[in-house]
């Protein structure tokens, strides 16, 4: 697609000043809406802590003044978008350089805040960091509850499961870990008194290099997406690549996602960038590799499974697709095997696909859930109806759609949009998106990261440019939602209503906004027919 046409594109220095007026203004919004009010000292002294308690309790002001920061750095963000796209500067070395800049002035205001009514994950995941290079213990196949005399066990969410993650995150979650450490010894900072955070200042200045490590930890990882995102972007748009690098840097949820929450998404990501950059240059085995190892991160990553063949079948054939994909599962399940292996094995995937598959949450699967089980439905039939057929409904739809936008058979090799990846690149983003509508009983908000990701590869889409902005806004007032209404005076809401609520702001935004693209559509395609 095309940049949007201006009547009067600014020129460079205007647009330099206005990229860097809104760069600034959302970095503002981030420290007067969330750094002020949620300090990470504050996190850091309170075990189990949220916005709420922060705030010094809930109340519905608190509230609406914490959506309103999500939703004035949205409007701020579509802004800096539309600036981009309506104009396509050269050289440029300065407008990157304010892209990259906003980005990580927001990224350093935003390091700031309390990381519990994001996520409480960033704790979890540095106690299984230590637990995999100071304990002796493996997250794959120890719980933490072995662990509960050591220190920071009391910030931890998910003390009796082992981790739900593959073993890619746990070599770098360990990295991490180990080198926080030793840059604390060789600082003279390291605490190993009986007493632990909150109790000893020592203790919490650790706790502390821990948080922002895993943080640095993803926010560099972000960075490297966002080269992914442009290398990937100029080859075959150039006029787009700055909007793509903005689109994915600037956007809400990657930032607070990546700075606040420390996800371990952005370790996912990078791989599925870095294989989409090898699927352009048609290294196919490389490809399917990453895709592995991706999986090795999140099995997340294995919703494209199908997509990736489908590509394969319309670049190659399918006799030639086959081949590769067998080599890849062989060398993949040579490489899967080697990196189990010192985390217990094969033999620990069981027990953790058994511990996730028991929860829903903050999905539509959960509000069914809720409803069912109030009426009594049987407990079987309730986990079937909202967890399995959900996994077979989501299989059999990514099939047909990655079927219904790549091909079933290969392309002609004549026409030049055979091996165009923007097509790859719309049904990964289609797929993903079904996902999270129907295939995600248990979601989160940054779940909405992997659909972000394909998005930002196409910067002049109406669903980049129009509705994703309000999906990862609603994503975020969500997340303010469900941390907030529990603990209103009351509550006003029960249990099966909060989570309506909470549903509820994740999708309408997109929802309205999808519509007013649509109706804006419709009456731009009646005034042609007229003609």
């Amino acid at each position: 697609m095309e940049p949007l046409a201006v009547a009067t594109p600014p020129n460079l220095r205007t647009l330099v000043v206005r990229l860097a007026g809104l760069g600034a203004g959302m970095a503002s919004v981030y420290a007067l809406g969330l750094a002020l009010r949620y300090p990470l000292l504050e996190g850091i002294w309170r075990p189990r802590h949220n916005w709420a308690r922060l705030a010094e309790g809930a109340t519905i002001p608190g509230l609406l003044l914490h959506v309103a920061t999500y939703v004035t750095a949205t409007v701020l963000y579509i802004m800096a978008m539309r600036l981009v796209l309506a104009h396509n500067p050269s050289p440029r070395r300065r407008v990157i350089a304010v892209i990259v800049g906003g980005w990580l002035l927001a990224s350093i205001v935003l390091m700031a805040v309390a990381p519990g009514g994001e996520a409480h994950d960033v704790f979890d995941y540095l106690f299984r960091g230590r637990m995999l290079v100071e304990f002796g213990g493996s997250p794959l196949a120890d719980a933490p509850v072995l662990f509960a005399d050591r220190p920071f066990y009391s910030y931890i969410t998910w003390t009796d499961h082992v981790d739900t993650y593959g073993p890619v995150w746990e070599y770098a979650s360990g990295g991490v870990a180990a080198t926080t450490r030793a840059l604390l010894l060789a600082a003279g900072r390291w605490h190993v008194g009986a007493a632990a955070c909150p109790d000893a200042d020592a203790s919490c200045f650790v706790l502390l290099s821990y948080v922002l490590a895993y943080r640095v930890l993803a926010v560099t990882l972000a960075g490297l997406c966002s080269w992914l995102i442009y290398t990937l972007v100029n080859r075959v748009a150039p006029a787009l690549a700055m909007a793509a690098l903005l689109t994915w840097l600037w956007n809400p949820l990657l930032l607070v996602s990546s700075a606040v929450g420390a996800h371990n998404d952005m370790v996912m990501l990078a791989l599925l960038l870095a294989s989409f950059w090898m699927l352009q240059r048609r290294w196919w085995l490389a490809a399917l590799l990453l895709l592995v190892l991706a999986a090795h991160v999140k099995l997340t990553a294995l919703t494209l499974a199908p997509l990736y063949g489908l590509w394969l079948v319309r670049q190659l054939g399918w006799r030639r697709a086959l081949l590769y994909a067998a080599g890849a599962l062989l060398l993949g399940l040579g490489l899967s095997w080697l990196l189990y292996a010192p985390l217990g094995g094969w033999a620990t995937l069981p027990r953790m696909l058994d511990e996730r598959q028991r929860y829903v949450a903050l999905s539509f699967h959960h509000v069914i859930y809720r409803l069912l089980n109030e009426r009594g439905v049987d407990a079987a039939l309730n986990r079937f109806i909202t967890i399995q057929a959900p996994t077979l409904l989501f299989a059999a739809g990514a099939v047909l759609i990655s079927g219904a936008m790549v091909g079933w058979r290969r392309g002609d090799p004549v026409q030049p949009r055979t091996g165009d990846l923007r097509i790859f690149w719309s049904a990964a983003l289609a797929v993903n998106l079904y996902y999270l509508l129907v295939g995600s009983y248990w979601f989160q908000p940054w779940y909405v990261l992997w659909v972000l990701a394909p998005a930002a590869l196409l910067p002049a889409s109406r669903f980049t440019r129009a509705v994703l902005p309000w999906l990862c806004a609603g994503a975020l007032s969500s997340n303010a939602v469900a941390d907030y209404l529990p603990q209103l005076p009351g509550p006003p809401l029960q249990r099966t209503g909060r989570m309506i609520a909470a549903v509820t702001t994740t999708w309408l935004p997109a929802l309205v906004a999808a519509l007013l693209v649509w109706r804006k559509s419709l009456i731009r395609w009646r005034r042609l027919e007229r003609r």
